[in-house]
C-alpha cells in the first residue's frame, strides 16, 4: 500500500472519530454539556462596594494626621528592620551578618539545606502522585520525569555539604527585582486549573520577589551558573544570577552607613529608576528600600527640587556591585520612617488599590501578605512574608473558637484601626475601622485577595486585586459564598512595639 493511501486512510479515520465525538457532545443534555464545560471561577460583582479611599479614610477628619503608631514605636520598628537587613550583632538576622549566617545556615554542616532541596524535588516529581497533586506546565500537560531530573542535576545538591561555612565573598545584593523560586527554573508548576483556587496564577514554585537593594547571601549556584541559591532577609530560594552582584567589605560598610543615615521607601506602585548617567536600572515597586544619597539635604532644597537623590546598586561587568546615584521625586520615595498617619496610609493605599493580585509577587504584583509588607515598610515596620507569621508581628488574639458574629463584634469593639492585622488561614487583611452596612456596624478591611469561596470550596468568585471590603456575616450578592468572618481560623494581631528581630527567616513557600 502506498504512503498516499495510508495517509488518506488515516485522515478518514480521524474525520470519522471527530464526527463521533461531536455527535456524542451534541447528544448531551444542556445540563450535561454545562457540567463538561463548567468553569470553577467567575467574577465577583464589586459595584456595591465603594473603592474610593477618601470615602473610608476621610481627609476632613480631625484625626487625619494623628499617628496610629507613635514615634517611639516607629523608631523601634525601624531599628529592628535595619537589624534584619544590616545588623552586626550575633543574633541580627541579616544576610550580611557572618555570625548569624554561620549559626543559621551551617549549624548542621549544610545537610539541612541539602535535605530541603531533596524535599522540593520530591514535591514536584509527579511520579506516583494523586491527580490533585500532579504539577502541570503552562501547556496544561503534566511535568515529565525528564523535566524534574534535569532540574535536580542542575541544582548540584552535593555542593551544599562540601563547603559548609560562612564566607565573606558570598555576600551579595539584588541589583534588580528577583523572583525567588523553590527550584532553579522559570517554568511554572500549577495544580489542575479545574480545581477551584488552582491553576493560574498559583504557580507553586513561586515564593516571593526580592526588591532591588536587598542584601543577600549566596549559599550555592546551579551547575549552569544561571541561578543562585540565596538567603534573603525573609526567605531562602533560587534567583536568577544576573540580578545578583557580589559585595566587598568597602561596599557593605558604605551601604550600611548610608542606610543608617537616611533610608528611603518607595511609596508609589512602581517607579522606573534610571541612574544619573541616564541608564535604566530597574523598576522599584512600593516598599523598595534605598539609601538617600544626601541625608543632610535641607527641607527647603527638597521642596525646591521636589526630589531626593538616592543610591542604587549596579552590577558591573565582573559581577561586583558598585554605587550609582539616581533621583526620585518626593511623590515616589519618602524618608523612613514615614509618619504612620491616616493621611499617609491613604496615600499608600491609593497607589496600590485596584492593582491585580500577584501570587508570590508574580508579575511584580502583590498578594495579601506582600501588600501589607509593601505598605508597612514605608512606616519602618518589617512584616514577615507569610500571612500566618505576620500574626507574630504584634499582640495576637486567637478568635478561632468564636462564632462569626462574636468575631465581628470583638473586632468592632477591640480592633485598633489601621494597625490590626486579621488572619483567616492563608489570607491576611488590614482592619481600617468600622462602617454601617444595612443598619449593622461591621469592620472594614483592606486586602489584596484572589476571591471568595463557598463552604464546599467548589468554586471561586474572583476579586483578583486589592480592595476595601466590609466583614459581613453573609455575602448578599451570593449567600452561598463563605463570609470572611466564618473561616475555621480567625486571629487578629495589633501592631505596637516590635517583636524581637531575631526571628529566623522562613524557608519554604512564602506566598499567601
Amino acid at each position: 500500500m502506498s504512503k498516499t493511501c495510508l495517509f488518506r486512510g488515516a485522515a478518514r479515520m480521524a474525520i470519522a472519530s471527530l464526527c463521533i465525538a461531536l455527535a456524542a457532545c451534541a447528544s448531551l443534555s444542556p445540563s450535561s454539556r454545562e457540567a463538561v464545560y463548567r468553569d470553577p471561577i467567575a467574577l465577583f460583582p464589586l459595584a456595591a462596594y465603594d473603592q474610593n479611599v477618601d470615602r473610608w479614610i476621610d481627609p476632613s477628619s480631625p484625626n487625619y494626621d494623628q499617628p496610629f503608631l507613635n514615634s517611639r514605636e516607629q523608631r523601634a520598628h525601624l531599628d529592628a528592620l535595619y537589624a534584619r537587613y544590616f545588623g552586626t550583632q550575633a543574633n541580627a538576622p541579616s544576610p550580611w551578618n557572618g555570625a548569624f549566617i554561620a549559626a543559621r545556615l551551617y549549624g548542621q554542616g549544610g545537610t539541612d539545606i541539602a535535605d530541603l532541596q531533596r524535599r522540593h524535588i520530591a514535591l514536584y516529581d509527579n511520579t506516583g502522585k494523586s491527580e490533585r497533586r500532579i504539577g502541570y506546565g503552562q501547556n496544561y500537560r503534566p511535568h515529565t520525569a525528564a523535566w524534574i531530573d534535569s532540574i535536580e542535576t542542575n541544582m548540584d545538591i552535593a555542593q551544599f555539604t562540601q563547603a559548609p561555612s560562612y564566607r565573606d565573598a558570598a555576600r551579595a545584593i539584588a541589583t534588580d527585582n528577583l523572583f525567588v523560586r523553590e527550584l532553579p527554573t522559570t517554568d511554572p508548576s500549577y495544580y489542575s486549573h479545574q480545581i477551584a483556587g488552582e491553576g493560574y496564577p498559583f504557580d507553586n514554585l513561586q515564593v516571593t520577589a526580592v526588591r532591588p537593594g536587598t542584601p543577600l547571601y549566596v549559599i550555592g549556584r546551579s551547575a549552569d551558573r544561571a541561578w543562585a541559591y540565596v538567603q534573603t532577609p525573609d526567605v531562602q530560594g533560587w534567583v536568577q544570577a544576573p540580578g545578583v552582584a557580589s559585595v566587598d567589605e568597602a561596599f557593605v560598610t558604605r551601604w550600611r552607613a548610608a542606610a543608617r543615615a537616611a533610608w528611603g521607601a518607595v511609596i508609589a506602585a512602581s517607579v522606573p529608576v534610571s541612574d544619573d548617567t541616564g541608564a535604566f536600572r530597574f523598576y522599584a515597586p512600593a516598599g523598595t528600600l534605598l539609601p538617600l544619597a544626601t541625608p543632610s539635604l535641607p527641607a527647603a532644597g527638597v521642596a525646591q527640587t521636589g526630589a531626593y537623590p538616592v543610591w542604587v546598586p549596579v552590577r558591573d561587568i565582573d559581577g561586583h556591585a558598585v554605587l550609582h546615584r539616581a533621583t526620585l521625586r518626593t511623590s515616589e520615595i519618602a524618608p523612613m520612617p514615614f509618619a504612620a498617619t491616616p493621611r499617609h496610609l491613604a496615600l499608600l493605599m491609593k497607589a496600590l488599590i485596584g492593582r491585580p493580585y500577584g501570587w508570590g509577587n508574580v508579575g511584580l504584583y502583590n498578594d495579601c501578605s506582600s501588600e501589607l509588607q509593601s505598605i508597612f515598610a514605608a512606616f519602618g515596620v518589617w512584616l514577615p512574608r507569610h500571612s500566618s507569621t505576620q500574626m507574630g508581628a504584634g499582640r495576637m488574639t486567637d478568635l478561632s473558637d468564636a462564632t462569626p458574629a462574636e468575631r465581628i463584634a470583638f473586632l468592632v469593639q477591640h480592633g485598633a484601626p489601621m494597625r490590626t492585622l486579621v488572619y483567616i488561614g492563608g489570607h491576611v487583611m488590614l482592619y481600617l475601622g468600622n462602617t454601617v452596612r444595612d443598619g449593622q456596624t461591621v469592620p472594614l478591611v483592606y486586602q489584596d485577595i484572589w476571591g471568595l469561596r463557598p463552604a464546599d470550596n467548589s468554586r471561586r468568585a474572583v476579586i483578583g486585586g486589592s480592595v476595601i471590603f466590609p466583614l459581613l456575616l453573609s455575602i448578599p450578592e451570593d449567600p452561598l459564598l463563605q463570609s470572611l468572618a466564618a473561616t475555621p481560623v480567625f486571629k487578629i494581631s495589633i501592631l505596637g512595639e516590635p517583636r524581637s528581630a531575631t526571628t529566623a527567616p522562613e524557608e519554604d513557600n512564602a506566598a499567601g
